[in-house]
C-alpha cells in the first residue's frame, strides 16, 4: 500500500506520477504574537491559532504523443480551474483515509521538458488547516441521572473545537462540562421529549442552535472556559452533564477527528 492522493474524487496518479510532497507531514504555521509589556523582560505567552496551510504536490506527466499531453493539461485545467473548494483526500499506508477542503488559487507551476514530458507543481490551499478522518465519531450519553458522567474520545492529533452537539429531550437547563479541560456549555430552557436542539458551527464560522420546533435558539446557549462553545481534547474526555430533568434525554457528540 502506498500513499495516494485524490482531488474532487479524481486520482492524481491518473494524470501523472506524484514526485514531490511538501508540508503534509509538517504542522501549519501558527498565527498570533506574544505580548510585550513595558518594564518587563521578554514577552508574555499568548496561545496561538493555526493559520491556513498550503500542501504542494509535484507531478511528472509523461505521454505517448504531444496531442495526448495537451489533453492531459486540458483535463488538469478542468480539475483545478474551478472557483470553489473541493475535497483533497489522501490514503495513508495503513489504508486510513483523510479529507480536507482545498482550493487551487495559484497558477500551476509548469516546466515543459519536451512535447511528451512535463513537470508541474500544484499548491492546494486548506483554509481550515486540518485533515479530518473520513469516519465520523459519534458518542451518545443518556441523561438518566444528574450529574451523569461519560467519555468522549477524540482520536485525532489536535483538539476538536467545534463538535456538533445534539440535545434530545426531555432535558431542562442542561449543563455540559468537559472535566478534562474545564470547558462548559449551558442550554437554558426546556427541551420536551422527542424535541431536539442542534448546536454547531456553520461554514461561515457562525455558531447556531436550532430547535426542532422553535427554530433559532442560539440566545439560550452560553459557554465558559474557551472561545469555542465546546472543546474536546486529544484522547479521552471526561464529560459531566447535569439536567433538572434526568430520565431518558440524550446528549450526542459528533465530529470527524482532526489531524494536523
Amino acid at each position: 500500500m502506498t500513499i495516494t492522493w485524490k482531488y474532487d474524487g479524481n486520482s492524481l496518479t491518473s494524470y501523472g506520477v506524484v514526485t514531490v510532497l511538501n508540508d503534509y507531514l509538517d504542522i501549519p504555521q501558527r498565527r498570533g504574537e506574544n505580548i510585550s509589556l513595558p518594564f518587563n523582560d521578554g514577552t508574555f505567552y499568548v496561545p496561538k491559532f493555526y493559520d491556513q496551510r498550503i500542501i504542494t504536490i509535484g507531478m511528472a506527466i509523461v505521454s505517448n504523443t504531444a496531442t495526448e499531453q495537451d489533453t492531459i493539461f486540458d483535463n488538469l485545467k478542468k480539475l483545478f480551474g474551478v472557483r470553489s473548494q473541493k475535497v483533497l483526500q489522501y490514503t495513508r499506508e495503513d489504508a486510513t483515509i483523510y479529507n480536507a477542503n482545498a482550493s487551487v488559487d495559484a497558477p500551476i507551476q509548469t516546466e515543459r521538458i519536451h512535447d511528451t514530458f512535463a513537470r508541474i507543481a500544484v499548491e492546494f490551499v486548506l483554509n481550515q488547516p486540518f485533515f479530518r478522518l473520513s469516519t465520523q465519531t459519534s458518542t451518545i450519553i443518556t441523561i438518566d441521572a444528574s450529574p451523569k458522567t461519560g467519555t468522549v474520545a477524540n482520536g485525532g492529533t489536535f483538539e476538536e473545537r467545534n463538535p456538533t452537539i445534539t440535545l434530545t429531550g426531555p432535558l431542562t437547563n442542561p449543563v455540559i462540562t468537559n472535566i478534562t479541560n474545564g470547558v462548559s456549555l449551558t442550554y437554558t430552557g426546556v427541551i420536551s421529549a422527542g424535541h431536539t436542539v442542534i448546536i454547531t458551527q456553520d461554514s461561515t464560522g457562525q455558531y447556531t442552535a436550532t430547535h426542532s420546533v422553535s427554530g433559532n435558539v442560539i440566545g439560550n446557549v452560553t459557554h465558559s472556559g474557551d472561545t469555542a462553545l465546546m472543546v474536546l481534547a486529544i484522547g479521552d474526555n471526561s464529560i459531566d452533564i447535569t439536567s433538572s430533568v434526568a430520565t431518558t434525554g440524550e446528549v450526542k457528540f459528533e465530529f470527524y477527528p482532526p489531524y494536523l
